[in-house]
């Protein structure tokens, strides 16, 4: 047996026993009010990171066990017509040349180009309308239309006359036989409602912030998507994905009232009895975010309406659990769930200054017990998480950076999370191409109390170490680790911007 099949099934055994252990000494330790509190605080942080652990270990085991089906392919002569539309609002003019260079380029008998112009802006819609013609691609303008992207792909379903319609991002680059590929996958089965591929960011040696996004996509698209897979469970991302232009119509087209259209669209094929397959083979090439205000807007954006749609699966679930299969259910439970980690990662973060500064919880679990159970699932998660990257060809600087990026991210998930369970509408916007603007200092209060607070109570620490060494020690740590991590946003917020104002 393998050793990345081995360490997935010892890493779920390992969290299996620490969560055991946790919950036994919070049930029966001696709490006060105030400690029970804090001591909630910690475990549902804890709770959250464990959850979302554990379901990176079934679909590492998952996709460990998976053979490789053999390559699909389409019978001369029958290459069914494919409708490949970009939809753009304000993009860049040598973003959109790059991008219709590489489409009309594509190696495939039977497609048409469509560029859904969303733009409002004069200037933009005239560019784009040149670009059009340049390329020999149908323009289309609607005058009026609702959904953000959603709302203009919808417009351009009631003319299409095409059997499938794949779909780009203003910014991705395909190679010449992306449809040659997917179109083979989803002809294999009348049910296949899209197939979904990975992107694969091309300026990554511009800024540590486009390298941190890489590492994140590729976490996704190498390890989750491909376990979702097994699961009829892949959902769709937005861009470089193929779809069965009946199957849209079947369930009244993409989702309007959501930011994250794909997804939202997604639960409703699933719902409806349609499959899903993740391809992770045709290569499309995009741009990462290259400045910290771009990511964090990109950030914004997806787990804002990523919330959204876990209120609409909870509804769901409540109404007819029998919709989707358990594996569906579970995948989608954590993937809605996923932009919660900025929540998780604050109570992980503030619960050491708490207990340094005002000793709470006053109950703290024995070395021994603490030892022989939580470093096992700690350092396991991690050999099969390193291990997993170093499969890939990924090196430890991009493994850092895409750590850095997500962890310094929590507060505009928190903002983001918050904001949308609220039920306040988040309008759609493109994440900034290139160059943008510097967070102003003041905005990243946030990050700045949070270091005061963590530095302040290493000090508290370093008076009252002599009282409980063991205890106070580990907060220590855990605090200066905090410190160090947080500490990297304003290095990252000086990296590939004008130095222009940005408010978030």
């Amino acid at each position: 047996m393998k050793t990345l099949l081995v360490l997935p099934v010892l890493t779920m055994i390992s969290i299996a026993i620490y969560s055991c252990i946790r919950l036994f000494f919070f049930f029966t330790a001696d709490y006060g009010f105030w400690d029970k509190l804090f001591a909630i605080f910690l475990i549902l942080g804890e709770a959250y990171m464990i959850i979302h652990a554990l379901g990176f270990m079934i679909n590492v085991f998952k996709i460990d066990r998976q053979k490789a089906a053999p390559p699909a392919k389409i019978p001369e002569g029958s290459h069914p017509s494919v409708a490949v539309v970009v939809a753009a609002k304000h993009e860049p003019k040598e973003v959109l040349e790059r991008t219709f260079t590489t489409l009309a380029s594509m190696d495939y008998p039977d497609f048409n180009l469509y560029l859904l112009d969303g733009s409002t802006d004069e200037k933009y819609i005239q560019q784009d309308k040149d670009i059009s013609r340049r390329y020999h691609v149908t323009y289309l303008h609607p005058s009026q239309f609702h959904g953000a992207k959603a709302g203009i792909i919808n417009f351009f379903l009631q003319y299409s006359e095409e059997k499938y319609m794949a779909v780009f991002d203003a910014d991705q680059n395909p190679m010449p036989d992306f449809l040659k590929k997917v179109v083979a996958v989803a002809e294999q089965d009348e049910n296949i409602a899209f197939v979904q591929t990975p992107q694969f960011y091309s300026n990554l040696a511009v800024s540590p912030i486009a390298k941190g996004s890489a590492l994140q996509q590729a976490v996704f698209y190498e390890s989750i998507c491909e376990g979702k897979n097994t699961s009829n469970a892949m959902f769709c991302c937005g861009t470089n994905v193929l779809f069965r232009i009946s199957a849209l119509e079947k369930v009244g087209g993409f989702v309007e009232t959501s930011i994250t259209e794909d997804f939202a669209t997604s639960v409703k094929l699933h719902t409806e009895g349609f499959r899903s397959v993740y391809y992770n083979h045709a290569n499309v090439f995009g741009l990462a975010p290259e400045s910290l205000s771009a990511y964090f807007k990109q950030q914004y954006r997806w787990s804002a309406g990523t919330v959204g749609v876990l209120k609409e699966l909870l509804s769901r679930f409540s109404k007819d659990p029998g919709s989707l299969t358990l594996g569906q259910w579970w995948e989608y439970f954590l993937s809605s769930t996923y932009y919660f980690v900025g929540w998780a990662f604050f109570l992980l973060v503030i619960c050491p200054p708490v207990y340094l500064i005002f000793d709470l919880p006053s109950y703290f679990i024995s070395p021994k017990v603490y030892i022989l159970t939580f470093m096992p699932y700690f350092v396991l998660t991690l050999f099969v998480f390193y291990g997993i990257m170093k499969k890939r060809k990924y090196h430890i600087s991009e493994v850092y950076n895409g750590i850095i990026l997500a962890s310094v991210s929590y507060p505009i998930l928190m903002q983001a999370v918050t904001m949308s369970l609220l039920g306040k509408k988040i309008t759609f916007n493109v994440t900034p191409k290139g160059k943008t603007r510097k967070i102003p200092f003041l905005k990243l209060w946030p990050w700045t109390v949070m270091l005061i607070i963590n530095v302040i109570a290493v000090c508290v620490g370093i008076f009252k170490f002599h009282n409980n060494p063991y205890a106070i020690g580990v907060n220590m740590l855990w605090c200066v680790y905090h410190i160090f991590i947080l500490s990297h946003v304003y290095y990252l917020n000086h990296l590939n911007t004008n130095n222009k104002r940005y408010s978030i």
